[in-house]
């Protein structure tokens, strides 16, 4: 895994806004219909059962950009980098989100979420 110097087959994109350190560039919050090519990506309007359904629910994703969804099978709220188009992998997991209402209560913004 690394950031900047291994290329294209990186597990994590710098998307960082300015330099790393600093908030990410792009990030949405909401509904999965109106996700569309953030580098990161909340969705507080539908859970679903795994990272494939979450990369599906959303449009314009890239390798590289993180999604975090509710998971209404292990009631947790996940995190999970992009690999290919409408594929994830996760790599962090919260418990006790027994519902996509949890998760939006945390009101995350684009400054949770920094590239160091």
């Amino acid at each position: 895994m690394g950031l900047y110097n291994d290329g294209s087959t990186a597990n994590f994109v710098n998307h960082a806004s300015a330099q790393p350190g600093y908030p990410i560039a792009t990030f949405y919050s909401g509904a999965a219909s109106s996700a569309n090519g953030e580098h990161t990506v909340v969705i507080t309007d539908v859970s679903l059962a795994n990272g494939t359904e979450a990369a599906s629910a959303i449009s314009g994703e890239n390798a590289g950009d993180i999604i975090v969804y509710h998971d209404y099978l292990t009631h947790t709220a996940n995190l999970a980098y992009v690999t290919s188009a409408n594929h994830v992998d996760e790599f962090a997991h919260l418990g006790s989100f027994h519902s996509v209402a949890d998760l939006a209560r945390w009101h995350l913004t684009a400054s949770d979420f920094t590239f160091v």
